[in-house]
């Protein structure tokens, strides 16, 4: 089961990324948080009121908060951040390559989980499946709204960072999974969070706040939200059915089906190379290979 939702999450912020890439065509960055954020929120919040939590512990609540403010707000800024500078195409496979190794790591360290070949393997094969879609890329200087800029290379780090967040919030999540195990309020909870950050930084930034303004297209960044909001509440569940070193590589097959909306949605934006299926075809190996592992 745990497969199952980390792969829902899979599919969730992959087209989170087609959308937000739509939205970013006229639109600021702090506008797409703004709008995503509460959508998000609204949805992990609906599930919390439904089944409430009834066993809460401070140390729960506590990591529950810190994962939310590593993966909402360094990962997820910086991975959309990212999408907006470079296209979804070259920053989800970025992303993607850095989690993998540390979710193994830490799955390991922190919680004994069992770090096997068909593991070490699967890993393996997706980072490397992730570098064949890199180096496939026809054109990575192009921005997520469809102009030819020249971006720093500072840039093609941004998702970086928001792939070693993204797997540092899960073991974080974790952790509080096994205080409180109620998927949902750890989502809510960290959503808000950093909803409430990036109020309380605008309020102090005119510079920034300047910067919030509703362009045609803003509409985009709903459907964002829905999709973060499932997203997060599929990564909980799975991470409380199994795994972080095999839930979490899973989660971040990203690239493929990334390849496969970007060929449907956004024919004017992306072209799908040859060596770019060959990558995705390799990741979808490598998720196999974890699949199977799970299971034994």
């Amino acid at each position: 089961m745990s497969v199952f939702f980390a792969l829902a999450a899979a599919a969730c912020f992959s087209a989170l990324a087609i959308t937000v890439t739509r939205g970013f065509r006229t639109n600021s960055l702090m506008t797409g948080l703004l709008v995503s954020l509460p959508v998000g929120a609204l949805v992990t919040g609906a599930f919390t009121l439904i089944n409430p939590p009834t066993d809460l512990t401070l140390r729960a609540i506590l990591f529950f908060l810190a994962g939310g403010i590593v993966g909402e707000g360094v990962g997820r800024t910086s991975f959309i951040f990212g999408v907006r500078l470079i296209g979804p195409s070259t920053a989800t496979p970025l992303q993607t390559a850095t989690y993998p190794t540390l979710a193994l790591l830490g799955g390991w360290i922190l919680f004994s989980e069992p770090v096997t070949w068909e593991r070490i393997l699967g890993a393996l094969a997706i980072v490397g499946g992730i570098s064949v879609l890199v180096k496939g890329q026809p054109d990575s200087g192009s921005s997520a709204a469809g102009h030819h800029t020249r971006v720093g290379k500072w840039a093609y780090l941004l998702p970086v960072l928001g792939g070693l967040s993204f797997a540092a919030s899960d073991l974080l999540r974790k952790l509080g999974l096994e205080e409180t195990p109620h998927p949902a309020f750890g989502a809510v909870s960290g959503t808000v969070t950093i909803l409430i950050l990036w109020a309380i930084i605008l309020a102090l930034t005119p510079r920034l706040r300047a910067t919030v303004t509703l362009e045609p297209g803003w509409q985009w960044f709903i459907p964002t939200g829905l999709l973060a909001g499932f997203g997060v509440l599929a990564v909980f569940a799975a991470l409380e059915a199994g795994e972080v070193s095999v839930v979490g590589p899973i989660i971040m097959s990203q690239p493929l089906m990334v390849v496969a909306f970007s060929v449907a949605f956004l024919r004017d934006l992306e072209r799908v190379t040859g060596q770019v299926a060959a990558g995705a075809l390799l990741t979808v190996v490598g998720v196999v290979t974890l699949s199977f592992s799970s299971a034994g």
